[in-house]
């Protein structure tokens, strides 16, 4: 999720259910929930860089932890150490895990076991930015602010701390949202799941969510001999044809394709996404070998999305293989 959506959800965590915490206590509860995408400064670097950083430490239990530990001492700085731990550590450590918990329940991943394990773990619920969650946290910010404005003028005074109300109220309909969405997700993989395509049995299928409509998803099937992306309408009524959809061939199995399948950069990636799909190309000096993710083909996202290529000679010996922006390739 956006940096932006982790800062205003931090913020309605602080109104909503620590009200009474002091300035600088709400302050460390943003720097918790922002620290972990820090890890998006790598990009300046480059895709290896960004691939080997982006959701890996920083979005992992053991980040967790290390992130919670910087968040109390720069907030017990900013007290003057004037505030007890028992009354710190909860609020830090629960921005902290709804910021990994959201990030989990989005398409593109987090390495919560890292180091120990590479892979990451992915519910497909969310899209990368959401607007209907941006939506619901500066409604459940600023309409109590406005609501304020007119009970100060009539001279009411409030029960209750300010904006409490509004923050909870945001958070239940994110809950009810975030819950839909996981149901709509169920039923569009059961939907292309029992389906055969271009006369073959689906082995796996992915259904990822649109940034907008929450009834449309974008799915993603593999045979034993393609790969094939649809959109999955998840409204009642409305069913797709599993021959209308576009499919590609896996390339067959070939020296070049193996030997690039071996290469450590290729196996990283291949470790770290979902529906992977190689093209070999005959080159000049050999073969150029590119794989890439079906599931950023199927969301049409090419910003900061990154593909495996790997140059080999005539012998299938490996000449290069780098990381790239998936915005300089084409699946071929």
């Amino acid at each position: 999720m956006d940096i932006a959506s982790h800062a205003l959800t931090s913020f309605a965590l602080a109104r909503g259910f620590f009200p009474r915490r002091r300035w600088p206590v709400v302050l460390g509860m943003l720097f918790a929930g922002t620290l972990a995408d820090v890890d998006l400064l790598s990009a300046l670097f480059g895709p290896a860089a960004y691939f080997a950083a982006r959701r890996t430490f920083t979005h992992s239990i053991l980040g967790l932890l290390v992130v919670v530990v910087l968040a109390t001492f720069f907030t017990r700085y900013l007290t003057k150490n004037q505030i007890e731990l028992s009354a710190l550590l909860p609020p830090l450590a629960i921005v902290a895990a709804v910021h990994l918990l959201l990030d989990l329940f989005q398409s593109e991943g987090v390495a919560l076991l890292w180091p120990i394990r590479p892979a990451r773990f992915a519910m497909d619920w969310l899209p990368s930015i959401d607007p209907w969650i941006l939506a619901i946290l500066i409604a459940g910010i600023l309409l109590p602010e406005l609501l304020h404005l007119v009970t100060s003028e009539i001279g009411a005074k409030q029960k209750s701390p300010r904006g409490r109300n509004g923050a909870i109220a945001a958070f239940a309909l994110i809950a009810i949202y975030v819950g839909a969405r996981a149901l709509l997700h169920s039923s569009s993989v059961a939907s292309i799941e029992p389906h055969s395509y271009r006369g073959e049995s689906a082995r796996r299928v992915g259904a990822f969510p649109d940034a907008l409509s929450v009834l449309t998803w974008h799915g993603v099937v593999e045979t034993q001999s393609l790969l094939c992306q649809l959109d999955v309408p998840a409204s009642p009524g409305k069913n797709f044809d599993p021959e209308n959809v576009d499919c590609l061939y896996k390339p067959q199995s070939s020296p070049a394709l193996d030997a690039a399948q071996k290469a450590g950069t290729a196996q990283k990636y291949l470790q770290a996404v979902p529906f992977p799909r190689a093209s070999v190309v005959k080159t000049q000096d050999g073969y150029e070998v590119v794989i890439r993710s079906m599931r950023d083909i199927a969301e049409g996202e090419t910003r900061r999305r990154v593909a495996a290529k790997i140059l080999l000679d005539s012998k299938f010996r490996i000449s290069i293989e780098a990381l790239i922006w998936t915005g300089e390739v084409r699946l071929r």
